[in-house]
């Protein structure tokens, strides 16, 4: 979260306000995923951890994390039509999404409809 930006607070329920679009999955950028997750994420694939690396990471520069590879779009290649197919294995950056972390753009965050509805329940509130 940057600096001049205020922290949001999760309310039970909030994932109800989520249109559950997966816009936010379709940003370009990084999608970083802890170390250790690699064996869940490949069993939920049914895939042995070598071909799940190689098929769906990058390490980043400085070794620490796997790096999600672009779709063709720049987005999260593990967003389908169906939403996400390790959603149970989702790393830490989407599980505090808009709460911890959110893009500086506001044009993308105006696209999300669980922001929206957070900012605009935290400003009633002050």
């Amino acid at each position: 979260m940057l600096r001049n930006q205020r922290q949001l607070d999760y309310q039970p329920g909030d994932e109800n306000l989520c249109a559950g679009c997966a816009i936010c999955c379709n940003w370009p950028g990084d999608v970083l995923f802890e170390p250790g997750t690699l064996p869940d994420i490949a069993a939920h694939l049914g895939l042995d951890e070598h071909t799940c690396a190689e098929t769906f990471f990058d390490l980043t520069e400085n070794r620490w994390h796997l790096k999600v590879k672009p779709s063709r779009t720049g987005g999260c290649c593990f967003v389908s039509a169906a939403g996400c197919r390790v959603y149970p294995h989702r790393p830490q950056q989407c599980r505090t999404f808009p709460y911890v972390w959110r893009r500086t753009e506001t044009s993308l965050m105006r696209q999300c409809r669980l922001y929206q509805a957070v900012r605009a329940r935290n400003e009633k509130q002050q």
